[in-house]
Formats: structure tokens, C-alpha cells, sequence
């Protein structure tokens, strides 16, 4: 019998947040979403994100030496007048190089900060999207000022100075600094677009500041208490907090909390019950959640037997068991594994859809069953030893079933052993009798995060979560799926291979299903296996290899030097930009180098390939050729099918082979042979030299 014994980490109670240059000031807000949206984690490319984080971090240096120079952040409220200012020194003095930081997206083509800019963002800051109109707005600031208005690159209206003034108003002073999770309440309450259009900017800037001072004591009572250091937040925790709080820091705590009396508001009474629109856990969040929060330093008294923090008129407020989840939800960081599987658990804790109506209680119970999934997956990998090859595939996927399914193997979790199995249906739950359990309490409750087309919480992780479930062959169309707890089909395993290639090795490695398949590719090296059926492939950008597998398929590799293979099929390669490697088998193939430096061989079959522009070499069933270095030439060798050859530019060198084929060498001095078969010969421009041999040529 093998024994997994698996003693839970100790939880990492405070994240460490990303600093940036920036820091100091709420600009680097702007970085961090940059780095951070969940949106445009699911949709681009890594490299892209960190390149537009880069870019933006550098206009933020730009705009502060610009915001210095014209002294118009010395009150820190700015002025139409005073954009107006930063917007000449920057044009003056730094132009060139910010718009080249900020970028565009012409000609299909994203550079700069337009790497991210509409690219499925989702942080919303008082009613506009973050990152593609407010720090778009800001990041526009050196173009040219026209009626009122920036333009942006291609000349068209933009942001108007008005709401620049305010933009940079509300995010020079950083009213975030604890670097916990506790900043998400302070963001939350600057961007909420309720208080935006019912209560004055310096109100909100001011209760910000009073519930980020409270943070602070938070942190510190949580600290000296060291309630947290088992990764939960309980109701005793929360009255050990309040004892603290009220020990050392209750004047302040009061004061900083403020009231609504005598017809006047003070502390975060400035924005309580002012008009806030933001919902999380059902409840309003500015006037409920984050109001019950910073009542902590309150008293507590019991009501029908459960207690509660009472406000500061003494009226009951929230239970102490709801704080206790809260507190959690916003402190605590539940992922402990240390590996790329950490991110499913942080999307259960950051998902802003998911949050809006689930209680925070069941978003902590589904974020550390998926914890404990994830840290089961990783010995499960471990020990079958699936990935030492650096690659999930989707038989790997049928070995880890077997290993969670085998009864021999057991789980200790807490102090009770139980089959592996048995421990993994526990933790992924149900939600029979309209009773959730396990991941189940998050699964299909309003997540709003997509990934790669599919929502990260109800699919991609949920199929994940399925891994211990039954694997069945579909006869229809030829696929392996998981099945889920009511024995239904759930996720393809060449799905969860994609995924767990990507989550666990944090690599960009997919499996295309054994049906027709369209895969589109992101800006960055990947390699994509196509499988069965006439798949569509397009890579997109990076140095990418594909394979094309069994069916007819069109294999585009975009930008990059690719490698593209095809050995089954009648099948349409495309390298693109960049130096790249095609190969095609059986059938009858069309190959185009394109630009670039290319080797084509067009194996077996009646095939038509194009080098393209460049120096490249195309080779078809001459295996002897294959690793020939040729510089500032295209070399063509083919076989014994009717092939069609076109050198384009370059000097070429192509030979025909067997077959009736057509050899033209386009623009260049080229050296056109054909061993045997009715051929025709075209050199073309140049100096060119033309060999037939046996047939009519």
C-alpha cells in the first residue's frame, strides 16, 4: 500500500505586494492593475502584460518628473490649467519617448502600453474601465490638446482636461500603503461610482485615508494577537482583535471611524450611506461590509445568544461571525502550494463577479478546498513522475486519474486518512439539495473571470477539479472527458493537459482535441499540438511549434521563427515573419515560407512551395540536404511527385527530382536542376542556370 501523508504548510498570511518605481504614490496603482487584471491574465500573453506594466511604470517616472518641475502637485488637487502644464514638459521635454512608452496597435500590431489597452481588462474604476479609459486617459497625457480634449494617437478626441485634472487628483496621493490584501477595501472605495457622482472627491480621498489608517491597526492587532498565523480568521480571533484595538488604540480608532451626528460627517462617515453602488456578499459594500470592518474597535454585545460589534450609537451592527469572514477574505492569502496552481485559488479570492453575491464565508471554504485540491495534484504529479519531462500530455492526464482513483493510495488531511478518492470527492463537493459543498460553493455562483474563451471558476479550474472523476471514451466524436460528480461529461483531457501545462508548469503548451479544431495563439512561444481531425492553427507571435497531426489542416505560425509540422493530411503551412522550419508528409501540401529566412520540405505527394522573400531552403525527400547551411540562397530539392517550385526572391537553387514538375526561380541569379519527369524551367530576372534531365522539359 502506498501512503501519501500531507501536512498542510503554514499559510502565507501577507502577500507581498509588487513594487514598483512608482511606489509612494497612487500611480503605481495603475502598474500594479496592469501587472494584475484578471481579464488580461486570461487573454494575453505574460510578456505582453509585464512589457505594457514596464512601459507604463516609465511614463509614471515621466509624469512625476513633469508633475515636480511644474510644482502642480503641491496641494494635490490638480487643475485643467496645471495638465495643461505637465502636458507641455512633457511634449517638450520627453516626446518622443513617451509616445513610443505609450504604443498603438496599427497594422494588427500592438506596442507599448496598446499591448494591453482593450485587450479584456476588468477592473472597473468609478464606472470606466481602468486600464482602458482612466489610465489610458492619463497615459495620453503627452499628445496634443485640442477643445478641451486630449487626442490620442490617431488624432481623435480622448479624455477632456476636466477629467484628467480629476484622474490624476485621485491617484497622485496613495491612499493604499499596508500592501495587504486589506488595500482592496481602500481601492474599492475610491473607485466606486456611486460616491463618484454623490459625494465630493476630497470627502472620499479623506475617508480613504481614515480606513486605510484603520488598516493599519488591523494589521498591527492581528500582528501582536498572531491570530492569523493559522491561515483562518475565527469569531474568538475577531474578539481578540477588538481587545487589542480597544486596548491600545481606541480614541483613534474612534475619531479615525468618525459619525453622522449634528448634522455633520467625520472620519469614514464622510462616505457611509453617501450612495455607494459597489456590491460584495450580497450586502452593500462601502455602507456594510466595509462599515462592519472598521467597527472592530467597537464594543461587543450579544443579541438572542450571537454576538455582534455594535455601532457607535451602541445599536447592534455585524455578527461576529461574519467579520471573522471578512476579515478572512480580505487578509488572508489561502494559496500556500508556491506553484502557478496558487493563481486558481487567488481567482476564487479576487473574482469580483463571484463576490458581488456569495457570502465570504463560502468564498473561504471554496478557496481552501481548492488549496487543498491543488496541493493533492502536486504530489499526485510527484509521485507518478508525469511532468519530469517538462510536458503534461493528455496520457499524463489518464495517469493521474488512475493514481487519485487507485483505493491503495490515502490521504492524511487533519489528522483523519481516508482513500485518496474519498478525500478528493470531499474536497471538490456537490450541490445536491440546493446544498453546496467543497469547490462547489463558488462553482457556477457568479465568477465574471474568463480564460482563453472559457470562465476560469465554473470551467477551467471546476474541470481541473474533476480530475479524480471517471474518464470516459465518447464515441460520438472520439474525445476522452472527465466526468462530474452526477456522471456527466465534464471537461476534454486534451483541455485539462492545456491547463494544467499552463497553471502548474507555467507553460504555454496546447492540445487540440481529436475533433476539427480552430486554436488561435497568443504573442509569446508555444507549442501547439493539433491532433486528430482538420484543425485551423494560428500561433500568432513568438517562436512557435506546431504539429499538425492526423487530418487536412492550415498551420499559420505568425511572427517568430516557428517550427511547423504536418506529416498526415493534405495541409496548408504558413511560417510568416521570422526564420522558419515547415515539414510536411503524405498528401498534397501547400508550404509558404513567406518572409524570412526559411527550410521547406515538402515530403511525399503533389505539393506547391513558395520560399517567400529571404534565403531559404526547401527540400522534398532529400533527407541528405536537410542540414545544409546556406547563406544568401534559396535551396530547392524535390522528389518523385508532380511539384510546383517557387524561389521568389533570392538566388535560388532548386531541384526538382522525379515527377512532372514546374521550377520557377523568380528575381535573382538562380540554379534550377530536375533529375527526371516532363518539367518546366523558369529562371526568371537574373543570371540563371537551367538543367533539365531525362522527359520532355
Amino acid at each position: 500500500m502506498v501512503t501519501n501523508t500531507i501536512t498542510p504548510p503554514a499559510p502565507v498570511i501577507i502577500p507581498t505586494p509588487v513594487l514598483t518605481v512608482t511606489a509612494g504614490t497612487g500611480f503605481s496603482q495603475l502598474v500594479d492593475a496592469v501587472r494584475n487584471d484578471p481579464g488580461l491574465i486570461g487573454n494575453i500573453a505574460p510578456q505582453d502584460i509585464e512589457t505594457a506594466a514596464v512601459a507604463a511604470e516609465r511614463m509614471n517616472e515621466i509624469l512625476l518628473e513633469a508633475i515636480n518641475a511644474t510644482e502642480s502637485g503641491n496641494d494635490g488637487v490638480f487643475t485643467v490649467e496645471e495638465v495643461v502644464a505637465i502636458n507641455s514638459y512633457i511634449r517638450t521635454n520627453c516626446l518622443d519617448e513617451w509616445t513610443a512608452l505609450h504604443g498603438d496597435d496599427e497594422h494588427c500590431l500592438e506596442t507599448g502600453y496598446h499591448l494591453v489597452q482593450n485587450d479584456g481588462a476588468e477592473i472597473q474604476y468609478r464606472g470606466d474601465n481602468l486600464i482602458d479609459t482612466v489610465a489610458d486617459g492619463i497615459y495620453h497625457l503627452g499628445f496634443v490638446i485640442q477643445d478641451g480634449y486630449i487626442l490620442n494617437e490617431d488624432g481623435n478626441p480622448n479624455a477632456t482636461l476636466e477629467q484628467l485634472a480629476g484622474w490624476l487628483t485621485q491617484f497622485y496621493t496613495d491612499h493604499s500603503t499596508t500592501g495587504t490584501g486589506l488595500d482592496r477595501i481602500t481601492n474599492l472605495i475610491m473607485a466606486d461610482a456611486g460616491l463618484d457622482q454623490n459625494v465630493p472627491d476630497p470627502e472620499t480621498a479623506t475617508a480613504a485615508d481614515m480606513a486605510n489608517r484603520m488598516n493599519e491597526i488591523i494589521i498591527e492587532a492581528i500582528t501582536k494577537t498572531r491570530v492569523a498565523e493559522d491561515g483562518t480568521i475565527t469569531e474568538d480571533d475577531i474578539k481578540a482583535i477588538n481587545k487589542y484595538i480597544r486596548d491600545n488604540h481606541l480614541s483613534e480608532w474612534t475619531a479615525l471611524h468618525g459619525d453622522d451626528e449634528s448634522n455633520g460627517e467625520t472620519g469614514y462617515h464622510l462616505v457611509q450611506n453617501d450612495g455607494a453602488w459597489t456590491y460584495m456578499f450580497g450586502k452593500n459594500f462601502v455602507d456594510n461590509v466595509a462599515d462592519g470592518i472598521y467597527h472592530l474597535g467597537f464594543e461587543i454585545k450579544a443579541y438572542n445568544g450571537k454576538e455582534y460589534i455594535v455601532n457607535e450609537d451602541g445599536a447592534k451592527n455585524t455578527s461576529l461571525s461574519r467579520l471573522a469572514s471578512w476579515v478572512q477574505y480580505f487578509y488572508v492569502d489561502q494559496s500556500t502550494t508556491g506553484t502557478g496552481l496558487d493563481r486558481l485559488t487567488d481567482a476564487v479570492k479576487t473574482d469580483q463577479g463571484l463576490a458581488t453575491w456569495t457570502a465570504a464565508s463560502d468564498i473561504n471554504a471554496g478557496a481552501d478546498a481548492a488549496n487543498e485540491l491543488n496541493r493533492i495534484l502536486i504530489e499526485v504529479i510527484t509521485n507518478t513522475g508525469v511532468a519530469t519531462d517538462g510536458i503534461i500530455d493528455p496520457e499524463d492526464i489518464k495517469t493521474i486519474n488512475e493514481y487519485i482513483r487507485n483505493p491503495a493510495n490515502t490521504y492524511t488531511y487533519l489528522g483523519t486518512t481516508v482513500t485518496l478518492l474519498e478525500a478528493w470527492t470531499t474536497l471538490h463537493g456537490d450541490d445536491e439539495d440546493s446544498f453546496e459543498t467543497g469547490y462547489h460553493l463558488v462553482q457556477n455562483d457568479g465568477s465574471s473571470i474568463d480564460f482563453r474563451g472559457e470562465n476560469l471558476i465554473n470551467t477551467v479550474a471546476d474541470g481541473i477539479y474533476h480530475l479524480g472523476f471517471e474518464i470516459v471514451y465518447n464515441y460520438d466524436d472520439g474525445n476522452y472527458y472527465v466526468l462530474n460528480e452526477d456522471g456527466n461529461q465534464n471537461a476534454d483531457i486534451t483541455d485539462l493537459a492545456t491547463w494544467l501545462n499552463y497553471f502548474y508548469l507555467e507553460k504555454e503548451i496546447i492540445y487540440g482535441t481529436n475533433s476539427s479544431d480552430w486554436i488561435s495563439g497568443l504573442n509569446c512561444a508555444e507549442l501547439i499540438y493539433a491532433g486528430e481531425g482538420d484543425d485551423g492553427v494560428y500561433a500568432a507571435g513568438g517562436d512557435d511549434t506546431l504539429d499538425g497531426g492526423n487530418g487536412n489542416d492550415w498551420l499559420a505560425g505568425g511572427e517568430g521563427n516557428d517550427v511547423i509540422t504536418d506529416m498526415s493530411g493534405d495541409n496548408g503551412l504558413s511560417g510568416g515573419k521570422g526564420n522558419d522550419f515547415l515539414v510536411a508528409g503524405d498528401g498534397d501540401d501547400c508550404l509558404s515560407g513567406e518572409s524570412g529566412d526559411d527550410s521547406l520540405d515538402g515530403g511525399n505527394g503533389s505539393n506547391y512551395l513558395s520560399g517567400g522573400s529571404g534565403n531559404d531552403l526547401l527540400v522534398d525527400n532529400a533527407p541528405e540536404s536537410a542540414g545544409a547551411a546556406i547563406n544568401s540562397t534559396d535551396s530547392q530539392t524535390y522528389g518523385e511527385t508532380d511539384d510546383c517550385l517557387s524561389g521568389d526572391e533570392g538566388n535560388d537553387t532548386i531541384i526538382g527530382g522525379f515527377g512532372n514538375d514546374w521550377l520557377s526561380g523568380g528575381e535573382g541569379n538562380d540554379i534550377l536542376t530536375d533529375t527526371a519527369g516532363d518539367n518546366g524551367l523558369s529562371g526568371g530576372e537574373g543570371n540563371d542556370s537551367l538543367k533539365a534531365g531525362d522527359g520532355d522539359d
